[in-house]
Parts: structure tokens; C-alpha cells; sequence
């Protein structure tokens, strides 16, 4: 790599791990903020990301997550395979939930403008069609997809907004109700034996 691209590769890093401490601790993130926090010039800041709610979106999403095979490595049936990638999503959401409100509310606001953001929720539903390979020979093309589909929404920012916010429960109650969720999905899709 040249010498001029690992240092804006640096640069970018250090910005995005910059918004991911503001966020942490609860605080918007603003382009001043970011290049007081950062101690870069905020001239510099305007150059990489010219929209905070960019930013803080690139931010959010730019948190290392866990391969699918290492969470289902070792473990032959699909159910707990399943199993454990939802409660991984919906933990690593608790786990950052200040990032991911903050990428959803930016997200919410920027729907329909012009700013580009790097969609990357996509994850979810290639870790449950990773879960699923053992599978997926006996499902129909669109029987899979479907699933897969549906067991996304089973976990993420969403279904954490949804069991604290909404139903206002504990984790443990939280986890129980996914579990519930997943399994009447499972029941309904997985091929009889």
C-alpha cells in the first residue's frame, strides 16, 4: 500500500473510531466534535465525510463482528445453529446499543436525501443463510429465502427497540421471546426428518 493511502486509510480510522467514542458515551456526533476529539483539523474531517449523519452511519456499522463460521463451527444441527447466530446478533446489539440507535436515528433522517450510506445490515441475513446451509439442498429456492428473510428480523436494533422500548422486558424475558420466535420460524420451514 502506498505510503499516501495507509495514511488516509489511518485517517478515516481514526475518525471512525472517534464517532464510535462519542457515541459510546452518549454524545452526538458533530464534524467539530469528531475533529476536536480527534485532534484533526476539521478541514480534514469536512474532506472524508462531508455529513455527520454519514459519519455516524459508517461509524455504527464499522464495528467488528463475529464470522458466521465461527459461531456455528462444531455444530451439525441447523436449529442450534440458528440459535446461536440470533442471540449473537441480538447480544452484539445490546452490547453496542448506543452505536446502533444512533445509526438508526441518523439512517431515519437521512431516508430519501441524497447522502449515501453504506448499508451494510445486510449481514444478518447471509449469517442465517450460513446457519442454514446444512439445509438448504432440501428447501425450495424461495422457502429458504423466506426464512432466511424472516429470522433477520428476529434480531438486531429492531427487535432490541422492540423488547426493551416497546414490551419493556428483562434480557432473560427478551432472550425467551426470540427463542419463541425462532422456533415457531423453524417449525413452520425446516424440512420433516
Amino acid at each position: 500500500m502506498a505510503p499516501r493511502t495507509a495514511q488516509k486509510n489511518r485517517t478515516r480510522n481514526e475518525l471512525l473510531a472517534t464517532a464510535r467514542q462519542l457515541m459510546a458515551r452518549g454524545e452526538d456526533v458533530t464534524l467539530a466534535r469528531v475533529a476536536e476529539e480527534a485532534n484533526i483539523s476539521r478541514a480534514t474531517v469536512y474532506r472524508y465525510f462531508s455529513d455527520p449523519g454519514v459519519l455516524a452511519a459508517d461509524a455504527a456499522l464499522d464495528i467488528e463482528v463475529a464470522t458466521t463460521a465461527s459461531l456455528v463451527e462444531g455444530i451439525a444441527d441447523v436449529r442450534d445453529r440458528v440459535h446461536n447466530v440470533a442471540n449473537y446478533y441480538l447480544q452484539f446489539t445490546r452490547d453496542h446499543e448506543g452505536q446502533f440507535r444512533q445509526f438508526l436515528s441518523r439512517t431515519i433522517r437521512l431516508h430519501g436525501k441524497e447522502a449515501q450510506i453504506k448499508m451494510r445490515g445486510a449481514r444478518r441475513i447471509d449469517a442465517f443463510a450460513e446457519a442454514l446451509i446444512p439445509v438448504k439442498a432440501k428447501m425450495n429456492k424461495k422457502e429458504f429465502a423466506d426464512l432466511t428473510l424472516r429470522l433477520s428480523m428476529t434480531t438486531g436494533i429492531e427487535q432490541h427497540i422492540i423488547l426493551d422500548d416497546v414490551l419493556k422486558v428483562d434480557h432473560a424475558t427478551g432472550d425467551d421471546l426470540q427463542i419463541g420466535l425462532v422456533d415457531a420460524l423453524l417449525d413452520k420451514y425446516l424440512p420433516q426428518a
